[in-house]
């Protein structure tokens, strides 16, 4: 993990700080840093002037970051022989540069990339499902695997939610070789990336599909529900209500005399800032049994004694159809893959994903680290400019200028 700055120094940069301020800038006799005043100026002004602390980030120190970038990267601290290549090296930078490009080559990133995108996926390993009395494992591992194999292989990373073939790979971690393999679990209909992954939809299974819903969301829009806002707001004795859709676009007591889940109650929690979004797409993920398997007709339950098997009235009046957002109709997976791989947010998800693991912050969902937005669109811009090539993207993170500063 990058080392953070003891109290002792940061006491100390306050104080030189406050002295500084009292005195009109830097103390008479004292030559003005340079190399700081450049490191400054590049940063943008939100960050400058939000975060003081930058006023002492100024140290560059490549064999820190080598260490970090190795553990990060492989998975193991540096060797003594590149530790000493890099003290000893002309130039820190080309030599520090040429070693990223080393560690990226490397089996052992194939492996520390599957590690990452388990804990992303929050999957991994296998699932044991019981149904009817029969205990079946089923595979966590494909759809982690499939995003591993992209960023690997420097392919476009969008692809994760739109390709239909080979995306059930398996991987050899000795080796760190992936094999493509495809999905055999959609009974003849289109394979569409990650979105019809037997083992997400294992993993997921819940009361009318709201928790592959979720998953989704949270994972590639880097949010939680509410997905939409900006409606006109409309207060209730529960809240406020404020997503862009009509209330009466799903199911509830406005639009059915005995609805199973009212989804307009706004006596306590507003349900439906989430679900106008959620029930627009959740019944797209319901033809998936317990096992992953995608089916002719609807395998999830409506949480309302005796549980009932969900009806597609339970989401959505009749007539209204399926959408990733308001404006943005789908009509099956396929569209709905579409339409999240052209969301300009994912690769700001994906990108801001990269940028935590490589400086040791916390879940951008979980722990709601989120980056800057001029930070965010700068690492997007430049993913999407490279063909969505994360491998790409994760060099000039750990590479980048803030990576070696500490």
């Amino acid at each position: 993990m990058k080392p953070r700055l003891s109290k002792t120094t940061l006491s100390l940069a306050m104080a030189m700080a406050t002295l500084a301020g009292c005195s009109g800038g830097v103390d008479t006799g004292q030559k003005a840093d340079t190399n700081a005043s450049a490191f400054r100026d590049g940063i943008s002004p939100t960050v400058r002037d939000g975060d003081k602390l930058a006023l002492t980030d100024l140290t560059t120190d490549y064999n820190m970051a080598l260490r970090s970038a190795a553990l990060k990267l492989t998975g193991n601290y540096p060797t003594l022989a590149e530790i000493k290549e890099l003290r000893d090296s002309a130039d820190q930078p080309a030599t520090y540069a040429a070693r990223i490009d080393d560690y990226l080559s490397r089996p052992a990133f194939a492996n520390q990339q599957m590690a990452f995108w388990r804990d992303t996926f929050h999957m991994g390993g296998s699932l044991s499902v019981t149904v009817n009395g029969t205990t079946t494992p089923v595979s966590l591992e494909t759809a982690p695997a499939f995003a591993a194999q992209l960023v690997v292989e420097g392919k476009p990373f969008n692809k994760l939610l739109t390709d239909t073939k080979g995306t059930c790979p398996t991987f050899n971690a000795a080796t760190g070789a992936f094999t493509a393999a495809d999905c055999t679990n959609t009974n003849g209909e289109p394979v569409v990336g990650v979105l019809t992954d037997a083992g997400v939809h294992a993993q997921f299974y819940s009361s009318m599909a709201f928790r592959r819903n979720r998953w989704v969301q949270e994972t590639f829009m880097c949010t939680r529900f509410p997905a939409e806002s900006g409606g006109n707001k409309t207060q209730y004795a529960g809240g406020t209500y404020s997503a862009p859709w009509a209330i009466t676009s799903i199911s509830g007591s406005q639009n059915a005399a005995k609805p199973k889940i009212d989804f307009h109650d706004t006596s306590a929690v507003i349900c439906a800032n989430c679900h106008v979004t959620m029930n627009h797409q959740s019944p797209l993920f319901a033809r998936f049994d317990q096992l992953g398997k995608l089916t002719k007709t609807i395998q999830v339950i409506t949480p309302v004694p005796p549980n009932p098997i969900t009806e597609m009235v339970d989401w959505l009046p009749a007539g209204e159809g399926f959408a990733w957002r308001m404006g943005q109709p789908v009509k099956d997976l396929t569209d709905l893959g579409g339409a999240i791989a052209a969301d300009p947010e994912l690769p700001k998800c994906v990108s801001a994903r990269v940028w935590n693991w490589a400086m040791s912050r916390g879940d951008i969902v979980n722990d709601q680290v989120t980056l800057t937005p001029e930070l965010a669109a700068q690492l997007a811009g430049q993913l999407t400019t490279n063909n969505w090539n994360v491998k790409t993207l994760i060099r000039q993170v750990f590479t980048s200028p803030s990576f070696v500063r500490f």
